[in-house]
């Protein structure tokens, strides 16, 4: 086996701080060899290195190797130019597959191994989804090692193929749901509580509503919101720019609702910085305000959701939704994101010739509503809640601290644009 070290750069006769491993190693002619394998990842330059050593030697063509190392090579190496978030996924998946066949070597892999792997699984009580999205990884794994020429099996006779059977997710808010959690993002304090635990508490209130609204009206997820930097806004375009994370990066027009929020945070933070400070237990909080609020449980991935569920119900094409979420097809829109409520499924029924029948003497039809997860949504509310929160954008100075999800102004004012 060969050996890794550092090889710190130099500039005008001064060592820096970067550096990247070289490594050395015998070939097959027993000539002692000293590469660079240009990288300053450990991981990355031991398997480097391995590479080099196995197709120097005459055994590279019968050469095997645990599946465990198998698995490290591929998240590793193979998986690299995959986003941080993928890879992550990635190697809690193969967390388990190392677990409980790390040992295995190559050459005697077979598909009773990975039978028996998915039963046990199966025993543990983890989800067939799980379990098939661990088959994802695995086959990556072999498929990897075929190319290194470490493994000569068939991914069909090895890998077994298993159901998914994956339900997506239906929770989203109304936008009357979305408001009232805004209200209780903070616990309610005593009545004899100070004046500075009292402003403290709001300010955290409304930090924690903004949070919410830019995933609302942006639909960033957790990874790309906590990217974004005030350098990301256009404030003479009105536009905001959503950076590549496990979705695609985009531009898009910035919400009216959200623009107010956007110039007083902004002003607030000289412009500067990340948009939003991170929230440790965003899950656990948010969870307890829709608790307290008394509306459907939401994950930060429920308001994205939310994002497209607000735009299919006001009849916005799932291409452009899509588009707007960052995803290259329209497939994720029309299976797990855009919800259709009962008032936007009446509306399609009102386009058949004819119409939708009206009301019938003697016969109540209960009109839509706000209800549980969200599945249903009064458009009159909506409108009558955005118009208020839109006549706050046409003011000059906001001056006064409101309730829900009106923008944060207490200590500071801001200068609306009309950009």
């Amino acid at each position: 086996m060969g050996t890794i070290y550092k090889r710190y750069h130099r500039k005008n006769g001064v060592t820096l701080d970067t550096f990247v491993y070289q490594g050395t190693y015998v070939d097959r002619n027993k000539v002692r060899q000293q590469v660079s394998l240009k990288t300053s990842d450990r991981l990355v330059a031991k398997a480097r290195l391995r590479d080099l050593e196995l197709h120097s030697t005459d055994q590279a063509e019968d050469a095997s190797e645990v599946l465990g190392a198998a698995l490290n090579y591929f998240i590793d190496i193979a998986c690299a130019p995959k986003p941080i978030a993928t890879r992550k996924s990635y190697e809690q998946k193969s967390a388990h597959l190392g677990r409980l066949m790390g040992g295995v070597d190559l050459a005697v892999l077979s598909i009773e191994h990975t039978e028996r792997y998915v039963a046990t699984r199966l025993a543990e009580g983890a989800h067939s989804h799980s379990v098939h999205k661990e088959m994802i990884v695995l086959r990556g794994a072999l498929k990897s090692a075929r190319q290194r020429k470490v493994w000569r099996g068939s991914l069909e006779d090895t890998v077994p193929k298993v159901k998914a059977n994956y339900v997506p997710r239906e929770t989203y808010l109304t936008w009357t749901q979305f408001d009232a959690m805004a209200q209780h993002l903070v616990p309610e304090l005593p009545n004899n509580s100070k004046l500075d635990t009292v402003l403290n508490s709001e300010v955290l209130r409304t930090e924690r509503a903004f949070f919410c609204l830019v995933i609302a009206f942006t639909s960033a997820r957790l990874g790309e919101l906590y990217k974004l930097r005030w350098s990301d806004v256009d404030r003479n375009r009105a536009t905001i720019k959503i950076p590549k994370g496990k979705t695609k990066g985009r531009t898009m027009q910035i919400a009216t609702l959200l623009w107010p929020w956007l110039l007083a945070f902004g002003e607030r933070a000289g412009w500067t910085g990340p948009i939003v400070r991170e929230w440790g237990n965003v899950r656990r909080d948010l969870a307890l305000a829709c608790k307290r609020a008394k509306v459907p449980k939401v994950t930060p991935n429920d308001l994205r959701r939310t994002f497209a569920s607000w735009l299919k119900q006001n009849d916005v094409d799932s291409a452009a939704v899509a588009q707007l979420m960052g995803h290259s097809s329209t497939r994720m829109v029309d299976l797990v994101y855009g919800k259709l409520d009962g008032a936007t499924l009446a509306r399609a029924i009102g386009r058949l010739p004819g119409g939708v029948v009206q009301r019938c003497a003697g016969v109540t039809h209960d009109e839509a509503s706000d209800g549980e997860h969200g599945t249903h949504g009064t458009i009159a509310k909506t409108a009558a809640a955005a118009n208020s929160l839109v006549e706050l954008a046409t003011t000059a100075v906001l001056t006064v601290p409101g309730d829900g999800v009106e923008p944060p102004t207490r200590g500071f004012s801001v200068r609306c644009s009309t950009s």
